[in-house]
């Protein structure tokens, strides 16, 4: 009997280390792309304009690029705890497939979106005046 208990904390492991790349890859998504993406067009532009219209065109392009990644990492999650089935029909499968991704997607623009507050009225060289 300990194969199939190992199997079980091999899946467990699998599944926490899947968890933990959504949520990384999440914050990677609302945070990273974002941040390194004005960074780096700061960097190569030297105009404003040019900064704004690569930015504004570019970085969502690259977060709708990187998002099927964190897709695909949902539904490998999904897989290894059991929830998804291969050969399973696709109707069946749309009403059980729900992983935790949802609510990273969540949290992470939840933190995003602190930390655009918090950066823009506290470390930003010129905020607003009240």
């Amino acid at each position: 009997m300990p194969a199939p208990s190992s199997g079980r904390a091999a899946d467990r492991l699998a599944a926490a280390f899947l968890m933990l790349l959504m949520g990384v890859g999440s914050l990677m998504l609302w945070l990273g792309i974002p941040v390194a993406g004005l960074w780096f067009f700061s960097k190569v532009t030297d105009s404003w304009n040019g900064h704004f219209l690569l930015s504004t065109t570019l970085i969502p392009v690259a977060m709708a690029l990187f998002a099927p990644v964190l897709f695909w990492l949902n539904g490998l999650y999904l897989r290894v705890i059991g929830v998804l089935r291969p050969g399973e029909d696709e109707e069946d499968r749309r009403w059980r497939a729900h992983g935790p991704l949802e609510l990273f997607l969540f949290a992470g623009m939840v933190i995003a979106v602190v930390a655009l507050f918090g950066w823009f009225f506290f470390l930003a060289r010129n905020p607003l005046v009240w």
